[in-house]
């Protein structure tokens, strides 16, 4: 047991002051990771908002559709099914799938729904 638990506290407290301001300051960056392997993060207000920044521009790169994906997205908007789509457009079903995949990709994200959703928002489907 220390002698004077209040100083050493007080010790630390001021370690932790000084580890913060050099936080604010963008000399560091703190990464703090429990044991189930989750982690949090001290981080400057200049460096959060380069990070968001980045991730502002990165969402606004643009996606360019071909014609075909436009017209399974938009009938996928619609409800209907792969076979359904492969019916309408005169295609192989796994030609839908393929169509389908690259919207997915181009999107970055993991359900057709998803990408035509969107391709609406972005304005990508007229």
């Amino acid at each position: 047991m220390p002698a004077h638990p209040r100083q050493e506290v007080t010790a630390s407290a001021h370690h932790w002051l000084q580890l913060l301001d050099a936080v604010a300051d963008g000399e560091v960056r703190v990464v703090f990771c429990t044991s189930s392997g989750s982690r949090a993060v001290l981080l400057s207000e200049e460096e959060l908002q380069r990070l968001e920044d980045d991730a502002q521009r990165s969402r606004e790169v643009q996606v360019v559709l071909t014609p075909r994906e436009r017209d399974v997205l938009l009938l996928v908007e619609r409800g209907s099914s792969t076979a359904g789509i492969a019916e309408a457009l005169g295609v192989a079903p796994g030609t839908v799938v393929q169509h389908l995949a690259a919207a997915r990709r181009k999107y970055g994200v993991r359900s057709s729904g998803e990408a035509a959703s969107r391709a609406r928002e972005a304005g990508d489907l007229g």
